[in-house]
């Protein structure tokens, strides 16, 4: 197998940052809903403004893990006021007890390792490729 293993040169004080969201199902209702949005939330969220790239990975039937990132935290918080962040809280106002959410934010302190196309942090970064 040839092929480089590289790093990015992040910056002193990066803006970027990684989001992770995970959706767990706790009943039949949220476990439709998740399913039957999970592709739109993607979507909504990979074509935000400042979002660069979406992955998305099952952990199981009834839990999805969601990572995101994005340019800076200034424009992660701007989705979060946005139209589609509303109308996915909508369903879980209504139905408060079918899902279980959790997410965290973080900014990157060191550089990955990255292999072949840019992914992630390395897609914000590639200029800063060693």
């Amino acid at each position: 197998m040839n092929y480089s293993i590289y790093k990015i040169n992040l910056p002193e004080h990066p803006e970027a940052v990684a989001f992770v969201n995970g959706f767990l199902t706790r009943d039949r209702i949220g476990f439709f809903w998740m399913w039957k949005n999970l592709s739109w939330i993607k979507s909504a969220t990979a074509t935000a403004k400042g979002c660069v790239q979406v992955k998305a990975g099952i952990c199981g039937p009834k839990e999805v893990i969601m990572v995101s990132y994005w340019r800076s935290e200034h424009d992660l918080k701007q989705f979060f006021r946005g139209e589609a962040h509303r109308r996915m809280m909508q369903f879980v106002m209504k139905n408060p007890n079918s899902l279980c959410l959790y997410n965290e934010t973080y900014r990157p302190s060191h550089s990955g390792k990255y292999s072949h196309e840019p992914q992630g942090m390395a897609k914000l970064y590639a200029s800063l490729a060693q």
